[in-house]
């Protein structure tokens, strides 16, 4: 309370009992009292918005990389982590439970290598190796029994699932940037065989799927993807410090989960319950997390998620690079589109698939192939709602360079201008 409004409350109470009274007497040293709370309130108010992390600051920290590696090569797995989705086969003739049953076949003896593969094709040409496409291998056992078997290439999303998580993440802390670029992801097939069960391939000498003359041999990629995303699960228990403030929009908000990391680590808290708010203090040296809940909760479960250092320099990696936060709220004009690209154009990525503005509500245009439904990266309930208001312009980008990966780049950018510019239809072409 400023001294200005204090003096005219005073003037107030003073004109109201002329006389010292002590109604008058209770009314000063209510208001006294109201006007010290005030100056405590604002006081602390001041301090918890200085001390919180800001929403620049996690996006400059948000910086996911994911790497294709090929099988065997220790060496470039250094510092990161796989991305665990099973074994890459399927033995059709063991189970006859749905596909993700049948991916997690297992025997007493047995269990399929967990090993993952890739289509090496643009993004369009990945049908074209896929089921129906019959392949033929084959197998000889340890007592030199030999038969043929035959196996499809069938895709799946296993990769893609994992992504969520980041997702999620990215909401609650009010990321502006691209969340995760990887391609590869959406390159993923398992090989469901035919004529071999799982209790023949624990018995094996040879097992060849016969790449050279299935035509595969620089097309069917064996390995796994790996990223510097760690994952840790715990719980904090109810109880210890509490603090009780009433929030923005009137709810008495409690804090009564806290935990702290030291400030050099790159950690983000995910909640496993929608908490009513979150904040973060940064103070010497430690990054205290604060969960807020207006009840009591008995335990309070959360994921504890590291992004791990990387080699920025590896060109092998597909990076979310984004040099500044973005600061556009909504799109009006083409300098504000360019201004967006330009963005995208001063990363690796960027300089391979230059990405320019083309037009708006361009009629007569052939657009770049878009991800397939199960594909697509994900969208905030809220924006694919909008995305589906009919008579939005039409917002034309064209992507520059060749390669395997242009489809997919073109997705990559044209899904995060959905998600934060959801006012314009969005639409890739090439040059």
């Amino acid at each position: 309370m400023t001294p200005n409004v204090e003096s005219e409350i005073k003037k107030i109470v003073a004109r109201s009992f002329p006389t010292e009274t002590v109604e008058r007497q209770m009314l000063e040293k209510v208001f006294a009292a109201l006007a010290k709370h005030q100056e405590n309130f604002l006081r602390d108010l001041e301090k918890r918005i200085d001390a919180e992390n800001c929403t620049e600051d996690w996006n400059k920290n948000f910086e996911v990389a994911v790497k294709f590696v090929k099988r065997g090569d220790t060496e470039s797995v250094r510092g990161l982590l796989p991305v665990e989705v099973g074994t890459g086969f399927i033995f059709a003739e063991d189970t006859a439970a749905p596909l993700e049953e049948s991916l997690n076949t297992r025997t007493k003896n047995f269990a399929p290598p967990e090993i993952s593969f890739f289509v090496n094709a643009s993004y369009s040409e990945i049908e074209n190796f896929c089921a129906p496409k019959e392949y033929h291998g084959l197998f000889v056992s340890k007592d030199g029994t030999k038969k043929n078997f035959a196996y499809t290439l069938q895709r799946h999303e296993r990769f893609i699932y994992h992504e969520k998580i980041l997702f999620e993440l990215a909401a609650l802390y009010k990321i502006r940037r691209p969340i995760i670029f990887s391609p590869y992801a959406r390159k993923a097939v398992d090989i469901k065989i035919s004529g071999v069960t799982t209790s023949d391939f624990a018995n094996r000498k040879i097992f060849d799927l016969l790449l050279t003359e299935n035509n595969l041999q620089e097309k069917l990629q064996i390995g796994g993807l790996y990223w510097n995303v760690q994952i840790e699960e715990d719980e904090l228990k109810s109880g210890g410090a509490v603090e009780e403030y009433f929030g923005a929009d009137g709810n008495l908000i409690r804090y009564e989960y806290f935990h702290t990391f030291n400030n050099d680590e790159n950690i983000f808290v995910l909640p496993a319950q929608p908490c009513e708010n979150l904040n973060v203090e940064i103070s010497g040296g430690e990054r205290k997390f604060k969960i807020g809940y207006s009840s009591v909760l008995q335990e309070c479960a959360y994921k504890k998620i590291t992004l791990l250092d990387f080699e920025k320099n590896d060109a092998e990696f597909f990076t979310n690079d984004f040099p500044r936060p973005n600061d556009k709220l909504r799109l009006r004009t083409e300098g504000d589109v360019e201004k967006v690209l330009a963005c995208f154009n001063a990363t690796r990525a960027g300089k391979i698939f230059p990405a320019n503005f083309e037009s708006f509500n361009a009629k007569n245009f052939k657009p770049l192939p878009i991800y397939r439904r199960e594909d697509k990266y994900f969208i905030a309930p809220e924006t694919r709602l909008l995305g589906k208001v009919r008579n939005k312009p039409i917002c034309v980008i064209n992507f520059g360079g060749a390669g395997v990966f242009k489809i997919d780049y073109a997705n990559f950018v044209i899904h995060y201008l959905e998600q934060n510019y959801p006012e314009f239809n969005w639409a890739g072409v090439e040059s």
